[in-house]
């Protein structure tokens, strides 16, 4: 006799395949957000930080 708790369910398996293959797309989206994000974020630091170092960085102009 077969143990009822160990068989396969072809339903469960078919919904489970949808559903994995929905979440990968889900998370590959996320994923792609998120690495747009931090892009983003380094660009303007990298710019906030430049505005802030360059006038240091440059000597005086001489006043006429």
């Amino acid at each position: 006799m077969q143990n009822l708790y160990t068989a396969k369910n072809p339903f469960m398996s078919v919904w489970l395949s949808a559903f994995n293959s929905s979440a990968g797309m889900m998370r590959g989206a996320w994923n792609a957000e998120i690495q747009r994000q931090q892009q983003e974020f380094i660009q303007n630091w990298i710019r906030m930080s430049m505005q802030f170092w360059m006038p240091m960085l440059t000597p005086p102009r001489d006043r006429k």
